[in-house]
């Protein structure tokens, strides 16, 4: 389990996050919001190691600062929120999630590339394995480095606004497939700017304002509690067993 324990950032005297702390629940698609500035990515950044903060985050009960880069790459998988679109095929870049595992020798076995082979089927991207990246939409190329992510077999994902170029049939199918990986063991953190799709796809929300924790619990008692209408200046419509956030 992930667990921060009054995790704190301080950027040229200003303080960025205060006092976070929360656990995420395994087998949980988790939703982080927050408005621009709030610090959901730099909570990130803390989680994936790349963030010196004060306070502690750990999994299984060991500071993530106590593995190694390697340990650590074997347990949580980041994809950030900007990525680069190098001149690789799909499966390439897929390829490049086995390196917590590949050896000295650099050399991929039979175990590398039965996950590569699962991770194109299971982001349905067998057909575009050869294709170059450049050559893909922005859905596409998210789906690439979700299955990258996936070939690096960890147990948790963190992902910083995943569907941000996305159009909203193809954010909404995104976000179907990683609902879908809770239930295959997966652990997901998930930044998100959608609230609607937030409420419809996750299973507990984490909101930060202005480097507070607003609220951290199931989406349930989120909804109930109408913490998502009073933290962004929004209404609520519930339509067709849905519900929608409007401006």
């Amino acid at each position: 389990m992930l667990q921060c324990n009054s995790v704190g950032v301080t950027l040229g005297g200003k303080e960025i996050l205060q006092s976070i702390s929360f656990a995420l629940r395994p087998n949980a698609f988790t939703a982080m919001l927050g408005k621009n500035g709030s610090g959901k990515s730099t909570l990130a950044a803390c989680i994936g190691a790349q963030q010196k903060h004060t306070g502690q985050i750990t999994l299984d009960g060991s500071a993530i600062t106590s593995l190694s880069p390697r340990e650590r790459a074997q347990r949580i998988a980041v994809l950030p929120q900007n990525v680069p679109t190098p001149n690789l095929s799909v499966r390439q870049l897929v390829s490049l999630g086995r390196n917590p595992y590949i050896g000295l020798s650099r050399r991929m076995g039979e175990d590398d590339y039965a996950a590569i082979d699962r991770a194109l089927a299971r982001t349905d991207l067998v057909a575009f394995a050869d294709r170059m990246l450049p050559t893909l939409s922005g859905g596409e190329r998210q789906r690439a480095y979700l299955a990258m992510i996936l070939a690096q077999d960890a147990d948790i994902l963190l992902l910083d606004e995943p569907t941000t170029y996305m159009d909203i049939r193809a954010e909404a199918e995104f976000l179907q497939l990683l609902k879908a990986l809770t239930a295959e063991g997966k652990t997901l953190l998930v930044i998100l700017h959608n609230l609607t799709l937030a409420a419809k796809f996750a299973d507990d929300i984490l909101i930060l304002e202005d480097g507070r924790q607003i609220f951290c619990g199931t989406k349930t008692e989120c909804l109930q509690r109408s913490i998502v209408e009073s933290t962004f200046s929004v209404r609520r419509i519930d339509a067709d067993g849905e519900v929608l956030f409007l401006a």
